[in-house]
């Protein structure tokens, strides 16, 4: 493993300490059975980018090196990832620490929503493994030629791995349910939503084959809905 992926994974490691961190901070050390089992869950899926790396080994040396397409991501998407980097990494557990029951059992839902969570692990990987393309940030790549990626999950939808965000977002509500929680999911669900409409006219207008793939997968996150 490259030493940019070592850092890329331990970045992702360290981003989910800190919200453990965060997440303890506000429940003054108090950890109930239901978040033991969704930080076990979180932490599991950094796993996820080792194996991408054995598979896709050039899509995540990309992912990792943001600073490399500063100058070409545009400005509303810099503003959009903050924010989102901010809210569904960080904010959210610190709300989610100080308005967890504690006491509450690892019931069905809760289930439901681990699953949920998995499923869009899965589904990221998924869209990291078909879509060379697929950096952290949205501009089209006229330096390596960038094509219409129209195979495994972008034949359903043209953004799968912001459908996997919402995914996330409902499955945080159902794990820590409390209206707090809920607020921050549905910002991070408006965020994805404005960048996804915001990317996907600018791949419609600059990306040669996008209208046609548009044209023929009409949906944007979620089939037969939007």
């Amino acid at each position: 493993m490259s030493k940019g992926m070592l850092l890329y994974t331990a970045r992702l490691a360290g981003e989910r300490a800190i919200a453990l961190g965060l997440f303890l901070l506000a429940s003054h050390g108090v950890m109930g059975a239901r978040a033991l089992v969704w930080f076990v869950t979180y932490f599991v899926s950094v796993a996820s980018a080792v194996w991408l790396y054995r598979t896709s080994a050039d899509t995540l040396e990309r992912r990792a090196n943001i600073a490399a397409t500063k100058d070409s991501t545009p400005t509303w998407d810099k503003v959009i990832l903050a924010l989102f980097w901010l809210l569904a990494y960080f904010v959210v557990y610190y709300v989610a620490g100080a308005t967890a029951d504690h006491t509450k059992p690892l019931d069905l839902p809760f289930v439901a929503a681990i699953m949920l969570y998995a499923l869009s692990t899965a589904l990221t990987a998924w869209a990291l493994r078909t879509n060379a393309y697929a950096e952290s940030v949205s501009r089209v790549q006229t330096e390596r030629d960038q094509q219409v990626c129209s195979s495994g999950p972008y034949a359903y939808v043209r953004h799968p791995m912001y459908s996997a965000i919402l995914m996330w977002c409902v499955a945080i509500v159902v794990v820590f349910p409390s209206w707090t929680v809920t607020g921050v999911s549905l910002a991070v669900a408006v965020l994805i939503v404005v960048r996804t409409l915001l990317e996907d006219a600018m791949l419609a207008r600059e990306l040669p084959g996008y209208e046609a793939y548009r044209a023929h997968v009409r949906w944007r996150l979620v089939p037969w809905l939007f």
